[in-house]
């Protein structure tokens, strides 16, 4: 009987002493498992140095950096305002389809922004591309995640612009694709489907558009305008009687 008790009290001796390392000790084992999975991360791409496989460490070591390029935008305030994200297009000239039916089953959650063809798509705000790819009702899209962990949807894309790739940096002055009806626009006008997916869900976006400033005006094939020219001809007048006198 001693004895039954004696195991008694050394099990519940145990599971206290298990209770209080699960409760101190759960800091330690986070930070344990990401030295182990950072050191797994190192002999793996050490490994693969060897063995020829490096380009997989390399594309594993650019989602952990990518990750953390994520976790930061998280902890910054989420963009006030953010730019229209097709060209040549103004606020005034949107029509607001936000919980527009679709279908019987679900509301747009977003915008449909209408334009030509093969107008230019540049991203609405500064962040990460994180994902491109296909999908059915979007068809080629586009999506970047921004301040406060919002993220940008691009859907509808006729093609993508050169060279981008998930994990690039963008600025509100980076090409993301063209307008075009892929998905399920496919015998709609030509436009980009524009959402924005806050971390408790979607949100419209027509009250944080603003219009991009016109760009600055430019003379054809470089020319100099009549200023510039009136003022490179006093220009050269000073030359020239500046040389006289020192004849």
């Amino acid at each position: 009987m001693a004895l039954a008790h004696q195991r008694l009290a050394n099990q519940a001796a145990s599971l206290s002493a298990g209770k209080r390392r699960n409760i101190h000790g759960r800091g330690d084992d986070v930070v344990k498992r990401a030295t182990l999975s950072a050191l797994m991360l190192l002999g793996f791409l050490v490994l693969g140095s060897v063995t020829g496989i490096s380009a997989a460490g390399g594309r594993i070591a650019d989602k952990l950096i990518l990750a953390v390029h994520v976790a930061r935008l998280y902890l910054k305030e989420p963009d006030v305002q953010i730019a229209m994200p097709v060209e040549d297009v103004s606020i005034k000239q949107v029509a607001n389809t936000w919980h527009a039916p679709r279908g019987s089953d679900r509301q747009h959650e977003g915008q449909d922004i209408f334009a030509p063809r093969g107008t230019p798509v540049l991203s609405a705000t500064e962040g990460y591309i994180v994902n491109i790819g296909e999908n059915t009702l979007g068809g080629q899209t586009v999506s970047v995640i921004g301040a406060g962990g919002r993220t940008y949807y691009y859907a509808h894309l006729d093609s993508y612009a050169p060279h981008i790739a998930e994990g690039d940096y963008v600025t509100r002055q980076t090409l993301l694709g063209y307008v075009g009806t892929t998905g399920n626009a496919n015998g709609t006008p030509p436009h980009l489907h524009f959402g924005v997916y806050a971390p408790g869900g979607a949100m419209n976006p027509l009250p944080l558009l603003s219009d991009r400033p016109p760009p600055a005006k430019q003379t054809s094939e470089g020319k100099p305008t009549n200023a510039q020219q009136k003022a490179g001809r006093i220009k050269v007048q000073k030359t020239s009687k500046r040389s006289m006198i020192l004849r």
